[in-house]
């Protein structure tokens, strides 16, 4: 039995440190980029924001990053995405942003059905999809006021943890002591889709009794 445990402490040890050294303890949610839809170049980026990009075929880890930014949606992509289809780079990255509870800004620029006549049946099919984005929780925002949309903060919109559970969103890797100073006795705990929870985080969750729920799981 204390083999075991002093290899669970091992193991616990290494990965920390591994962990840090790869820049992947922090839980400042600031600190991790937003994913923008498309290649390098395809919007303008405000200062000071950190971006990296997801094509078609990615599959993102939404516990890493602060939002989604859509710079080109098409007549196609956004009725999909209104029905909750993720078929293509930009309705897939929006279907599964949005069930992992991270945010989503949509560049009105981009939105193509705008640039048509808005007095036809079909233009107002289309921005009855864009309301039903909106009431999924996506934002649409101008280009000029995508950095203080950004800045306003992303995991905002994201549903509070019911009563009985601890929050550890925000958070790339758990271990004993974390869990130790966010977690009460028994009920939930609540962290990123994407979180490592350690050997020694996981045993220690067992004898309390703490059930673990991942973001955008039910």
């Amino acid at each position: 039995m204390g083999e075991e445990m002093d290899q669970a402490k091992l193991v616990d040890m290494v990965t920390e440190e591994l962990m840090k050294r790869l820049g992947m303890k922090s839980g400042n949610p600031a600190a991790r980029p937003f994913l923008v839809v498309g290649d390098p170049g395809c919007c303008e980026v405000p200062p000071g924001v950190s971006v990296e990009y997801v094509r078609d075929g990615a599959a993102p880890e939404w516990g890493d990053c602060s939002g989604l930014v859509v710079p080109v949606l098409s007549e196609n992509q956004l009725v999909l995405a209104s029905l909750g289809l993720g078929y293509g780079a930009e309705s897939s990255a929006i279907v599964g942003a949005l069930l992992a509870c991270v945010p989503v800004y949509v560049l009105t620029e981009g939105v193509s059905w705008r640039f048509a006549r808005r007095d036809t049946p079909i233009a107002a099919h289309y921005e009855s999809c864009e309301e039903r984005l909106r009431s999924f929780g996506a934002k649409f925002v101008a280009s000029g006021e995508l950095g203080a949309a950004l800045q306003a903060g992303a995991s905002s919109d994201c549903p509070a943890p019911p009563a009985n559970a601890s929050d550890a969103r925000g958070r790339r890797l758990l271990t004993e002591q974390d869990l130790k100073e966010v977690c009460r006795d028994g009920g939930e705990l609540l962290v990123d889709r994407g979180a490592i929870i350690t050997p020694l985080g996981r045993d220690w969750l067992r004898f309390k009794n703490v059930t673990v729920r991942r973001e955008g799981e039910p």
